[in-house]
């Protein structure tokens, strides 16, 4: 009998039906006779609604208050699938960051989980009720509702799995696993039966949305063995654990590509230039030279870039841009995978704004409107196995 943490995103509750089909998932694993803890995010649209509720009343609304109120459909979900399976005479119980209770600290919007009280999830679990645990929440010091980040269910479920000891943590989303490239663009991408954490965090902060990276940071340094799986269809999914040999020894793990990333070039560095620096999580520092700094970040922190440098004259924005990675390893030892890039580039016929290496990643910025026609080319040349 195992102990497994099962966390269902987005799309996996995202009507009743699926809430039903989710019940039903559960309730296998309990027929199965393991021990099941259950992590839920909210309903699919449900949180970018409570958001644009939230920019409807205040356009920069506290922060505290932000996180009050989007952390509210974490609630509902987790309500709805206790509800359900109770219906199913599986015996359930609903819980929010407060009564477990999940700590956290750091900044609104995106904390960090500090410690987790086990109690009352072992209780339920040695009474064969079966815990349904918001994600994406834990309380503060001050005992204020505070989020993890978008994505931050994963991150939830991979810390529960960690302090019960459990043997998987489970993560169910809409795709079977962890593929080559995003199988939405590229037909042909391959599942992988396993990745290391390693390289599954490299494909994570490098725009794959299968896993929150800090979830995958939490699972490499606690040694959680993480499982993706599709709510959809019953595959083997990927396994997300220690080191494994890449096959056929290629050097090239997968391709990961990024549209909601924005560039700012600043030609003077200045007091509003460090103030932008402490403020904003860069994806990628691209360069400093002669006074002069260039880095990307996310979309979604536009306004407050702007809002920062709204005096300032010695900057340009690009928001036309998106971020193409190919993820392996060795790639400043042996540069040829390097030269295989530029030369697929130089055969399209592009130039890209901007080329970063190091020993595990090669990112490129391009223009968005060419990303899919990059990672389509880039995947043939990489994953073209019917030439080996």
């Amino acid at each position: 009998m195992s102990l497994y943490v099962v966390k269902f995103g987005g799309s996996s509750v995202g009507n009743i039906g699926r809430i039903k089909l989710t019940a039903s998932i559960v309730s296998k694993y309990v027929e199965d006779g393991h021990r099941v803890v259950v992590v839920t995010s909210a309903m699919h649209g449900v949180t970018n609604y409570l958001i644009d509720l939230v920019r409807s009343v205040h356009d920069s609304a506290d922060h505290r208050e932000y996180d009050a109120v989007i952390s509210s459909g974490e609630q509902i979900a987790a309500g709805l699938l206790a509800a359900r399976l109770c219906a199913m005479r599986f015996p359930a119980v609903s819980l929010n960051c407060y009564q477990i209770p999940i700590h956290a600290a750091g900044n609104f919007s995106n904390a960090n989980i500090t410690s987790i009280d086990i109690s009352k999830i072992n209780d339920l679990i040695n009474d064969n009720i079966i815990p349904v645990i918001t994600g994406f929440q834990g309380v503060s010091g001050d005992h204020d509702i505070m989020t993890t980040g978008r994505g931050g269910s994963d991150s939830t479920a991979c810390s529960i799995a960690y302090v019960i000891k459990a043997d998987e943590c489970l993560i169910y989303t809409d795709v079977d696993g962890i593929y080559t490239a995003d199988p939405r663009i590229v037909l042909k991408a391959n599942r992988l039966d396993e990745i290391s954490y390693e390289e599954m965090l490299d494909l994570a902060y490098c725009g794959a949305e299968v896993l929150q990276p800090q979830s995958v940071l939490i699972a490499m340094r606690c040694h959680v063995k993480i499982r993706v799986l599709s709510s959809f269809t019953d595959t083997g999914g990927t396994i997300v654990t220690n080191k494994v040999p890449i096959p056929n020894a290629r050097k090239v793990t997968g391709i990961a590509h990024n549209t909601n990333l924005a560039k700012i070039v600043i030609s003077e560095i200045d007091l509003a230039c460090a103030t932008l620096l402490e403020k904003i999580g860069q994806i990628d520092l691209l360069a400093i030279e002669d006074n002069t700094i260039s880095f990307l970040f996310q979309k979604s922190r536009l306004n407050e870039v702007k809002a920062i440098l709204k005096d300032s004259e010695k900057y340009k924005l690009l928001s036309d841009i998106g971020l193409v990675t190919i993820v392996g390893y060795g790639f400043k030892a042996d540069q040829s995978t390097f030269l295989e890039v530029m030369d697929v580039l130089k055969r399209m016929q592009l130039h890209p704004k901007q080329i970063s290496v190091t020993e595990t990643t090669i990112s490129i910025v391009i223009s968005l409107h060419q990303i899919d026609e990059v990672v389509n080319t880039l995947h043939s040349e990489f994953f073209n196995f019917d030439a080996q």
